[in-house]
């Protein structure tokens, strides 16, 4: 019994062992990857801690500047950033863009200079409004009324078209949280005419909530029995419009029916119904309101044949708004539940619609919500396969050692340095996944030939790309070269500053005026949209080389975009066949 107790225990022990050996380095090896993502965690806080603290030291810059223009650009961008860390401070900051912005909006224009800056500010107040609107759809639309336009002032109806267009989007953003004072812009808008804006906002308040919904439904189509249908196209189109995306079972049937009501009466005033000539005025009417044949059959068949007639050319005079341009204008300006919202309305659509929500999800930074938007669509297998392949990156087809060798003949039969540098940019992307080495070795082979290029636009746009191709790399050889740069970049807008208005008005009030205009601004803006790869190799350095800006505008924009850098996540991997184009 003790040897059996013996063996028993010796057995156990060295199983014990085996599985110690076996799944130990499976356990050690978990330990690593979770402590190598919990730093990674705390590394990347610590970044956006300091990208912060970033933007609270440029805030207290704001009134060193003289231009109001750049007052309210930079301070705009600062608040729309700060405010998930410090809410408070940015509202201040906001309001005090509302001033800037005043400064221009209610001054009067009479200078042909007057007119193109105040263009500019309008497009500063509606940047800032779509800003705040992200955050706070309430304020903004406060923020809108606070700037508006002067009553006591003519405007072309373009910018009035603008100024509309403006109020009805914060009108659709405020349908999800506050759907009371999402009615009463649409009221407002009613009150302007028959836009089919009030459609566009009709069906987002009716999504999420129906009871204001049909409240503006029902004075929609109050309004609409006052006028005639024949003669008012934009009604008899926002007539048709409403009731071919949100009649029965959507929408509100007895509101639907008095809109067909409307158009039965139309039809029967120019006696549609007899046998009119062709050539009779009112034949002319009945063809402009044939297309409300269709939804007339919805509700009583019998009724609709007897205007069977006109329907043939129905389609000559209105064409049905179609739920593709719904689902575009949502993808530019809706959330993911937004855009999923709509596979109520569209059920024969939902792959479709799924695959916008899942892009728009990615575009948001949640590839995990991204996943799940696909994963749920199990009406088709097939196309649930589809949309998960979609959200994967598209592969690059790997380079063999054969092809690159090829490659390099290839090279010397390429006329122009520009030309061979896009080559061998192109022929590095597709090693970048497989050749570390190889992809380093094409890269810096390009870079010889950039820094061997005459001086000048082409050197200058091929030299920033590599620098952000190798601070994607996280190598510091991008940062070194964007110090190597900046006392040409200097130099560039010193001269230009003194030039200004000779071609280009790079100037306002004495500052640089951020609008990219010219050559060199376009240069300045490519930066500023590729300042995360900067911020992200190294955030310090990056920070420093921006203070090298001789112009404390363009240094303050410049360091304002590599805190946004931080605080939108880790840039995506560049396209490095397009060198240069951005620049």
């Amino acid at each position: 019994m003790f040897y059996r107790e013996r063996f028993v225990y010796r057995k156990l022990c060295t199983t014990l062992l085996i599985v110690f050996v076996t799944l130990g380095p499976v356990h050690a090896q978990a330990q690593q990857d979770s402590s190598a993502a919990q730093a990674k965690k705390i590394e990347e806080q610590a970044l956006r801690q300091k990208a912060f603290e970033l933007l609270e030291s440029l805030a207290g810059e704001l009134g060193t500047l003289q231009s109001a223009e750049n007052r309210a650009r930079i301070g705009s961008n600062i608040a729309w950033s700060l405010w998930p860390h410090n809410e408070n401070r940015a509202r201040a900051l906001f309001t005090q863009v509302q001033s800037d912005l005043n400064l221009v909006l209610q001054a009067p224009q009479s200078k042909p200079q007057d007119v193109n800056t105040f263009m500019v500010f309008l497009k500063l107040r509606a940047d800032t409004t779509e800003r705040i609107a992200k955050h706070d759809p309430e304020l903004a639309y406060e923020f809108f009324k606070a700037t508006a336009l002067s009553a006591n002032k003519k405007f072309s109806h373009h910018l009035l078209e603008n100024e509309r267009r403006l109020e009805t989007h914060i009108a659709k953003q405020l349908s999800s949280s506050n759907p009371n004072l999402s009615l009463e812009i649409g009221r407002k808008l009613l009150s302007q005419g028959f836009s089919d804006d009030l459609r566009l906002l009709l069906g987002r308040l009716h999504r999420k909530h129906k009871a204001q919904a049909t409240v503006l439904y029902k004075e929609i189509v109050q309004k609409l029995s006052g006028v005639d249908l024949v003669e008012d196209w934009s009604a008899r189109t926002l007539a048709l419009n409403i009731a071919n995306t949100l009649g029965p079972p959507a929408g509100d049937e007895a509101s639907f029916r008095e809109i067909v009501n409307m158009f039965v009466k139309a039809l029967a005033q120019n006696a549609c119904a007899t046998n009119l000539d062709d050539e009779e005025e009112r034949a002319s009417s009945c063809r402009t309101l044939a297309p409300s044949i269709l939804l007339i059959a919805k509700v009583d068949p019998s009724r609709a044949s007897k205007f069977q007639r006109w329907l043939e050319q129905a389609s000559h005079y209105y064409l049905p708004p179609q739920p593709y341009d719904e689902l575009q204008q949502l993808s530019n300006d809706g959330s993911v539940d937004d855009i999923l919202a709509l596979i109520e309305q569209y059920p024969r659509m939902e792959f479709d619609i799924r695959f916008r929500a899942a892009q728009k999800a990615q575009e948001d930074g949640d590839p995990e919500r991204a996943r799940k938007i696909a994963a749920e669509y199990t009406a088709d297998p097939e196309g649930q396969r589809r949309l998960l392949t979609g959200l994967e990156r598209t592969q690059i087809t790997p380079i063999t050692s054969a092809e690159l060798e090829e490659a390099q003949k290839r090279l010397g039969e390429l006329h122009g340095s520009f030309a061979q540098v896009v080559f061998l940019l192109t022929a590095a992307d597709r090693v970048a996944d497989t050749d570390r080495k190889g992809f380093l070795k094409l890269l810096n082979q390009a870079t010889e030939i950039v820094d061997a290029m005459k001086p000048g636009k082409d050197q200058a746009g091929l030299q920033i790309h590599l620098a952000v191709v190798y601070s994607y790399e996280k190598n510091s050889r991008g940062l070194a070269i964007m110090e190597s740069l900046m006392p040409k970049l200097n130099e560039l807008v010193g001269s230009a500053a003194k030039l200004d208005g000779f071609d280009i008005h790079y100037l306002r009030d004495g500052e640089w005026n951020m609008t990219g205009e010219g050559e060199l601004g376009q240069l300045l803006t490519g930066l500023a949209q590729h300042a995360g790869y900067f911020a992200w190799c190294d955030f310090d350095r990056a920070v420093s080389v921006a203070g090298q800006f001789e112009r404390p505008e363009i240094r303050m924009m410049a360091q304002l975009k590599l805190a946004q850098g931080i605080l939108a996540g880790p840039p995506k991997r560049l396209d490095l066949d397009r060198a240069g184009s951005q620049y």
